[in-house]
């Protein structure tokens, strides 16, 4: 999906910006690209240029894809994988790296790890291929990377939700995730970006575009 907008002009109107954007555009652009006290430039170019990189076309592609091959192979249901593999221990490492950045206040960085992990989902799909695991009926297989992806949009949702509270929540409804899934009252707790919380026979909500891309028209 994509969505157009005229340019605002030379001159930066930030609630102009976020009626059109988005909150949660408008904050993740100030926030990954600006360290903690330090000055920082700012165009409407970059603002689109980043949210497309990091939103629409990394994690926005993730959780469609995710979405998509979940209900076309599996009717949305995941199958709790036993077998570790690479996405659980770097999904690990970018959890403990989130967590570490965020205690030094570099929320820049902070962000960077999780944009980092959606690369790295995003690399698994390309690596591990589901649609050939599909076609040669590699049943245990594509179950394992379903519910890799599944379970590491969990996790991303958790460490974008200080930033981007709005696009968390919707990650968290297309997962079907709901507060009372956790067993607490709170939603977002970095103490449940711990992997393998979503439990076996979990079934997915299907996916609804949450980052079309922008297009400036002038």
């Amino acid at each position: 999906a994509t969505t157009s907008w005229r340019s605002v002009g030379t001159v930066v109107h930030p609630f102009c910006l976020a009626d059109k954007a988005g909150s949660d555009v408008w904050r993740h652009y100030l926030m990954s690209t600006t360290a903690t006290g330090q000055d920082a430039d700012f165009s409407e170019e970059r603002l689109v240029e980043r949210y497309n990189a990091d939103l629409a076309n990394s994690l926005g592609n993730l959780l469609n894809r995710t979405l998509n091959m979940a209900h076309r192979y599996r009717d949305g249901r995941l199958v709790i994988s036993k077998d570790g593999g690479l996405l659980l221990a770097r999904a690990d490492y970018f959890a403990k790296a989130f967590k570490f950045c965020m205690s030094e206040f570099s929320v820049d960085a902070a962000i960077a790890k999780t944009m980092g992990l959606a690369t790295e989902a995003n690399q698994f799909i390309e690596r591990t291929a589901p649609w050939k695991l599909a076609k040669q009926n590699e049943s245990a297989d594509l179950e394992s990377a379903l519910y890799h992806l599944a379970e590491s949009l969990r996790i991303i949702a958790i460490l974008i939700s200080p930033v981007l509270p709005k696009a968390a929540h919707g990650i968290f409804d297309q997962l079907n995730w709901k507060m009372g899934s956790s067993g607490k009252e709170e939603r977002f707790s970095l103490a449940d970006a711990e992997w393998g919380r979503l439990p076996d026979g979990h079934v997915v909500g299907k996916p609804v575009p949450l980052f079309p891309r922008i297009e400036i028209s002038a």
